[in-house]
């Protein structure tokens, strides 16, 4: 599967991909400040890899790769509402195949 490497200043790289939506995105913000967003949607989650302000000088890479794995997350955001109406219809299923 196709994915990004972003390397920011002399960090070690990080490899996103999702089946979903993957983003890197680099905020300009005069209020909140600059910073470096790299995040993902797959099926009922946010996926968060980067999440950083940025300074004068910063260097951010991105290269387009081939991704086996990816690197781990620094946070995942579930949608509540999307993972109850899953459980629902699968409560329902199973109520019906009488295995619960």
């Amino acid at each position: 599967m196709i994915g990004y490497e972003i390397a920011i200043n002399d960090q070690s790289p990080v490899v996103v991909t999702s089946p979903d939506v993957a983003s890197v995105m680099v905020h300009s913000n005069y209020s909140f400040g600059d910073s470096v967003y790299v995040g993902g949607l797959d099926t009922s989650r946010r996926i968060v890899w980067v999440d950083e302000k940025l300074k004068v000088g910063d260097r951010i890479r991105i290269k387009v790769v081939e991704v086996s794995a990816v690197s781990p997350t620094v946070k995942m955001i579930y949608d509540r509402e999307e993972l109850k109406a899953k459980y629902e219809q699968l409560k329902a299923e199973l109520e019906a195949k009488g295995l619960i």
